[in-house]
């Protein structure tokens, strides 16, 4: 299991069958829980759960007697160095002129929030069926891209791999 680091964006105090912990969100909309940890380890360090603050999740798999795997946070710190300050794009020398000519936009600007997994999901399915319903256009530029990226993306989630000639 792989460690999660994440800027936490809502800690709230929550229970399950009377076992108290916290329920964390982070900035990607992921949600973990904090419990107990082992004689009181994770609970002595609820104070570091604060909003705003950089976190490391350490997390472990737990199985269960059937043999079921269930991640869960088995410790916490905090980083200071781990996430990188955004920095300002580079233009490159050959770029200046097309940056110069390009027209302002007319669509608002987005939000530099990043999509949540599940909304990837969904928009992906929804490319999908407008694909297999023949409503992509597959002579325009843009329908050519949707489907490009759409295989693209199946072929990575699906673990296909293809050979090289």
């Amino acid at each position: 299991m792989s460690d999660i680091i994440g800027i936490i964006t809502k800690v709230e105090d929550d229970d399950y069958q009377g076992k108290a912990h916290k329920k964390v969100t982070l900035g990607e909309g992921q949600v973990l829980k904090v419990k107990y940890g082992r004689d009181g380890a994770l609970k002595a360090k609820w104070g570091l759960l604060q909003e705003g603050v950089a976190m490391k999740f350490i997390m472990r798999d737990y199985t269960t007697p059937d043999q079921v795997k269930i991640p869960f946070v088995f410790d916490i710190e905090t980083v200071d160095s781990a996430l990188l300050e955004p920095q300002e794009p580079q233009v490159l020398p050959e770029h200046k002129k097309v940056v110069a000519d390009a027209k302002p936009s007319e669509d608002p600007p987005r939000d530099s929030a990043p999509i949540a997994p599940q909304e990837q999901g969904m928009w992906f399915k929804e490319i999908g069926e407008l694909y297999r319903a023949g409503l992509i256009k597959k002579d325009s530029p843009e329908g050519l891209a949707l489907i490009a990226i759409y295989f693209a993306r199946m072929k990575k989630v699906m673990g296909i791999e293809t050979e090289k000639k």
